[in-house]
């Protein structure tokens, strides 16, 4: 039976983990002094490797050939760890176990004693699935359990756990695996399995995995099973969803030349191609990080759009949608001038410049304009006439500017 490659290429030992240098460094020298804690919670986002290192745990503690943080494998009980059918080391999901009654189970289980190891270990996995009343009955079992217990929770969302239980829990944080290390297991699996992928192909499968190697070996079992040689990067970019770095430059050079319709065309294209677009806008994003000849301000605003535009696609939004709208935006982006510009233009301007027409206006803070009702009101224009730009903005603070017919305030343009 065909063993998919997240599986068959799985850490073994702590030594194999890869990009969790200061969470594998806890647990060896823990392991090594036996200062393991008898309850510990690995945090971290999907596929980074927290269930391997629960079973690598489990594995370093009940080694027929001694505690330590590198087990044999080869052992009956390392080897039973590995496969899952151990006695003695209880694998639960959280998910589908997450009532009162499983937690029940589990402190009726914990008196007895392991029938071959030394430790009786229960790993939960997706342990924030569990209820209140849940984690609330293995409270006290889990602060003061019995020597011969070790408790290993995982999850992704440590926020979701109760305060009551992260306090009696040792917390090993895992975070995203770099790009650059998947990439080297990536071309190391590649090797081993005699699949020939270009070193572009593996940039893709690399990023498009966002730090997380399950993915990225998910993406790789793919690509092998569309084209089992020879990988091109237009293959690999083609299976997984993700835009060559060509078409992304293509993209941004219709936005900062104003052509929205080319722009629009090609998401059509990609789109048509069931291109992934939450890749794509990660993808634009990290190519205006790197934009180095556009304004500061524009930049900023284009990041925002497509920051905006991510998370809409993340919620759901229909994602052609999203960046038919995000490109409109990002067209519009260049045309904007900035404050401190306009600003400047009205410091420079003649109080005649404005209409006649216009000139007895007054904006008020609630922006409703009224004409003036009296003769001292008219004395008063007549004496800002004559009164010059620097004395204005330094007296009446009035900036004046042609908008809409009417002069804005100050502090109406700073809200």
């Amino acid at each position: 039976m065909y063993k998919v490659l997240a599986r068959k290429y799985r850490p073994t030992k702590l030594s194999e983990i890869i990009g969790q240098d200061i969470a594998v460094r806890i647990l060896k020298n823990a392991i090594d002094a036996d200062r393991l804690h008898h309850a510990i919670l690995l945090a971290g986002p999907m596929g980074v490797g927290k269930t391997s290192t629960a079973r690598i745990i489990a594995k370093s503690l009940n080694c027929e050939k001694g505690t330590s943080s590198e087990p044999c494998n080869e052992c009956e009980s390392c080897i039973s760890i590995t496969k899952g059918k151990s006695v003695d080391v209880v694998e639960i999901d959280g998910a589908s176990n997450r009532k009162v009654d499983d937690a029940r189970n589990i402190i009726e289980s914990v008196k007895y004693p392991p029938l071959k190891s030394r430790f009786k270990i229960y790993i939960i996995d997706e342990v924030h699935m569990l209820t209140i009343e849940a984690f609330n009955a293995l409270l006290k079992t889990i602060e003061e359990p019995p020597d011969y217990v070790k408790f290993i929770f995982a999850t992704t969302a440590m926020e979701k756990i109760p305060d009551t239980i992260l306090s009696r829990c040792q917390i090993i944080t895992l975070k995203k695996i770099p790009t650059d290390l998947i990439k080297i297991k990536l071309k190391g699996i590649a090797e081993k399995e005699n699949v020939k992928i270009e070193d572009g192909a593996l940039d893709i499968i690399a990023f498009a995995s966002f730090g997380s190697m399950r993915v990225a070996e998910g993406y790789l079992d793919r690509c092998i099973a569309y084209k089992p040689e020879d990988l091109t990067q237009s293959d690999v970019s083609r299976v997984v969803g993700v835009s060559e770095k060509k078409t992304i430059e293509e993209y941004f050079s219709d936005i900062l030349s104003k052509n929205t319709s080319s722009a629009l065309s090609k998401l059509q294209l990609l789109d048509e191609r069931d291109a992934n677009f939450e890749i794509f806008v990660r993808q634009c994003i990290d190519f205006l990080l790197g934009l180095q000849d556009v304004v500061l301000e524009h930049k900023t605003a284009l990041l925002n759009i497509y920051y905006t535009a991510l998370i809409d696609i993340k919620q759901k939004v229909e994602p052609l949608s999203v960046l038919n709208v995000a490109t409109h935006k990002a067209s519009a982006v260049l045309s904007l001038e900035q404050v401190e510009s306009i600003i400047e233009k009205l410091s420079n301007m003649e109080f005649s410049d404005i209409p006649d027409n216009k000139q007895n206006e007054t904006v008020y803070d609630n922006g409703n304009s009224a004409a003036e009702e009296s003769k001292p009101e008219k004395k008063e224009t007549s004496n800002l006439q004559s009164t010059d730009s620097s004395e204005l903005d330094e007296n009446v603070r009035l900036i004046l500017k042609e908008f809409e017919g009417k002069i804005i305030t100050v502090e109406k343009l700073n809200k």
